[in-house]
Order: C-alpha cells, then structure tokens, then sequence
C-alpha cells in the first residue's frame, strides 16, 4: 500500500466514502478541471461514483489516496484501478491537484510513488485517458514519458470528449 510521506511536505494515505466531504472540498477547489472535463461543477453524486465498482473494476482493484498538507487538508487524490484493463496495467483515473499545490513538482513526486509500488506489485505498464482540452494535463503526462496509443470519445456530465489514451511502460 502506498502510504508515507512524500517530500518532507505531504502525507499520502488511503481515503474512502467516509472522506466524502473532504473530497467534495478538493473537488470545489478543482472546478476549472471539472467545468473542463463536464461543463459543470461537481457533485456529491461525483465524489460517490469514485467508490462504484464494476466486474472489470473491483474494489480489491482498487487504490483511491489522498495527500493532504501539514495541516492535514486534503489537497490532492489519485485513483488508481490495479490489473485494468488487462492484467499487469494500473489505470490512472483521476490525479487532482488543488490549484495552490500545482506547478510545485507534487504531481511528479506522487507519480514517482505509484511508479515504485505498481512495480513492487508486478505491474508493467500505467495507463491514462486525458481528455484532449486538458493540454496542460496532456502536457504533463507526456513530460513523464507516456504515449498517446490511442484516442476514443468519452462522455462526462453530458459532455462529450475526445480522450487520449496513453501508457508508460514501467521499468
């Protein structure tokens, strides 16, 4: 389980449904992205979908963390689905940073984490869809060595989006 402290500055640990109004705070503060992503802010009905499962997406597949500051705000998430969509890929779902905690390298120190435990726990490729008006995010990935493998349509809140799928085989 990924859980420690990251950069002397943050605590990353596992969060659940019971963090639901924690997670509705960080959401409000990220509604550029959801507004981006949907149209529209989000929901608590959003913050509860993090938690549906699937038969492809199981909860024991599941890894949905939080990293909160000194103060013990939850000020990022990462939700990360184990052996999806085949087995030995960690899909990436979501990693949301409050905006005061963007261009700090936080990003890349969390991505640095998940990269050292999906390999502990035999996994071979990360997985991403960044929806294409997220170039900043595209950006983002692409610096960390992802390629784009492929784009489909995908639609969120109504909204409907070209997603670009992209790996990174781990080493």
């Amino acid at each position: 389980m990924i859980k420690g402290i990251l950069d002397d500055e943050y605590l990353i640990k596992p969060i659940t449904s019971s963090n639901r109004d924690e997670i509705k705070n960080l959401y409000d503060l990220c509604s550029d992205y959801h507004i981006m992503c949907s149209g529209k802010n989000a929901t608590y009905e959003d913050v509860d979908s993090i938690f549906e499962y699937s038969d492809k997406k199981t909860s024991e597949d599941s890894l949905t963390l939080g990293v909160y500051d000194k103060c013990d705000l939850l000020v990022g998430m990462v939700d990360i689905f184990k052996n999806y969509p085949d087995n030995g890929t960690w899909m990436i779902g979501l990693l949301l940073l409050s905006p005061n905690e963007r261009n700090k390298k936080l990003g890349t120190i969390i991505h640095e984490e998940i990269n050292k435990y999906a390999l502990i726990q035999g996994a071979d490729t990360l997985r991403i869809g960044v929806v294409e008006q997220n170039t900043k995010g595209l950006k983002f990935w692409k610096s960390l060595g992802y390629q784009q493998i492929k784009s489909t349509t995908i639609n969120m809140g109504g909204k409907e989006s070209n997603l670009n799928i992209l790996n990174l085989i781990l080493k």
